[in-house]
């Protein structure tokens, strides 16, 4: 018996019905993906926009910070501004802005009794809404203990730069408006 010798036609019409059968393959696969890409951007697009849900409104900037409608009202639920004085957004901003200034500047850090009793103040000023705000605000206890720890550093700050002389209050003044016309803040009106 003699061996045969593949034959060279046969074998080339076999890679290249290998090689239709891959671009054929690979022509439907990227049909495929044409037609979900256009499915997706449809999908995207079709969203009715009262299908879209506002996550918090941006009421001012300070520096690169922003500070929204949900930070004013956790600020003034737990007592850390006061609406009876003003304007809360006003107060969460000038609280921005002597942060920056403990930051550079920084008093002694405060005792975890002193922040935990500080925390135990807050909550008692939220009262039985205390839960329901950290809820809603998306405050959690380790984001309590740091408005705590802030507020008292900001104090220490206060205490440690003017003292309680009969001048104090009017340096404060001084010092709070001088923070104000150097700070880059922009505050947004929110529209109804």
């Amino acid at each position: 018996m003699t061996a045969q010798s593949p034959n060279p036609k046969s074998q080339i019409t076999k890679e290249t019905t290998k090689s239709a059968k891959a671009a054929k393959t690979a022509k439907n696969l990227k049909q495929t993906i044409m037609i979900f890409a256009r499915f997706a951007i449809f999908a995207v697009f079709a969203v009715q926009a009262s299908a879209q849900q506002l996550l918090d409104h941006v009421v001012a900037r300070i520096g690169n910070s922003a500070l929204t409608q949900t930070d004013v009202d956790f600020a003034a639920a737990f007592g850390v501004v006061d609406p009876k004085a003003g304007d809360p957004v006003k107060q969460m901003i000038d609280r921005r802005l002597v942060i920056g200034e403990v930051n550079r500047f920084p008093p002694p850090e405060p005792t975890a009794t002193a922040i935990d009793e500080v925390v135990a103040r807050m909550k008692t000023t939220a009262g039985s809404q205390a839960a329901a705000v950290m809820k809603r605000t998306g405050v959690d206890e380790k984001r309590l203990s740091e408005f705590a720890r802030e507020t008292l550093r900001i104090e220490a700050y206060i205490a440690q730069r003017f003292g309680n002389g009969p001048r104090a209050d009017q340096q404060r003044t001084q010092w709070l408006d001088g923070l104000r016309s150097r700070g880059d803040v922009t505050e947004f009106s929110l529209r109804p």
